[in-house]
């Protein structure tokens, strides 16, 4: 398990600052509302502001569902297969918590199981939150090695809980949201671990996913990997309208931060072949030749 000094976002900014030296724009705050096509092929974006900026090339690193669900216009629709939901992969609750924490000795990243793991699949498969779920907790503030002092008093943590990816057709009421944060703490609690009942919290749910990452449902992997077929079936680099690339944790090979990375780089390589396939070859004069003789006489003597 490997961490990055900063965190995530520091990461985020190492990528734009290399980008910029190598002469990109980085632009923040510009949404794109679709993408464009002409005689065939990928022409550009045209961006939430109306502004349209003109491209051979573009590269969509949402969900691949925002595609072919018409979210980025009529012409990018045929581009990527649809997902149908019933092959989603998980959603999740996310809580942002500043807890008091005590009875268990808490490590940076620690996972709490369900004693019915298979009934806890079975409720999400039915659309419902698990009763009694498997819970993961990131300890933000104990990532200074395993001898490291606990901190003191309250601490952040952040809570993972996995949930249905129903998130564009179900909304969570305050009643369900409170459901499932009692549901979390009895699990842990089970466990040995109590967090304090008035924990400042801030809880994402799969509605808020959705949010998000638009024509997922709040799912959080792409498509579900269960199934022997299912790692072929993600969607690659290429797309079917040319100048049109897809990356990110929805795509080929899989999600999380490493294997995004991986999709981009996959990205670059397709993107890079393609360009040098479409450049034609410059006119030039050959020098130099062979002598053939003729088909229809024979040498003279």
């Amino acid at each position: 398990m490997w961490q990055i000094e900063g965190g995530i976002h520091a990461l985020a900014k190492a990528i734009a600052a290399l980008a910029e030296r190598q002469g990109a724009r980085v632009r923040t705050n510009a949404p794109v509302a679709e993408v464009l096509t002409a005689k065939g092929r990928t022409s550009g974006v045209r961006l939430a502001s109306g502004e349209v900026i003109p491209a051979d090339i573009v590269i969509c690193n949402g969900d691949p569902g925002a595609l072919a669900t018409g979210r980025f216009g009529e012409g990018a629709t045929g581009a990527v297969p649809r997902i149908p939901p019933g092959k989603r992969s998980l959603s999740a609750l996310v809580w942002y918590a500043h807890a008091e924490t005590s009875g268990f000795d808490l490590s940076h990243h620690n996972v709490f199981f369900s004693p019915d793991y298979a009934r806890e699949f079975r409720e999400i498969a039915s659309g419902q939150p698990p009763s009694d779920p498997t819970v993961y907790i990131c300890a933000i503030d104990r990532s200074a090695g395993e001898h490291a002092a606990p901190p003191q008093g309250r601490e952040r943590i952040q809570i993972i809980v996995n949930a249905p990816a129903n998130g564009d057709t179900h909304g969570y009421t305050p009643e369900e949201r409170e459901r499932c944060t009692n549901a979390m703490m009895a699990s842990v609690r089970r466990c040995g671990l109590t967090l304090d009942n008035s924990m400042p919290h801030s809880l994402m749910t799969p509605q808020d996913w959705e949010h998000l990452f638009p024509a997922t449902g709040g799912a959080l992997y792409g498509r579900a990997s269960h199934g022997w077929a299912a790692s072929f079936q993600r969607q690659g680099p290429k797309t079917r309208l040319p100048g049109l690339y897809c990356t990110g944790g929805a795509t080929h090979p899989a999600a999380g931060v490493p294997m995004a990375a991986l999709s981009g780089q996959l990205a670059a390589r397709v993107i890079a072949k393609d360009l040098a396939s479409m450049r034609t070859s410059r006119p030039v004069v050959t020098a130099g030749g062979m002598s053939m003789p003729s088909a229809t006489t024979g040498s003279t003597g």
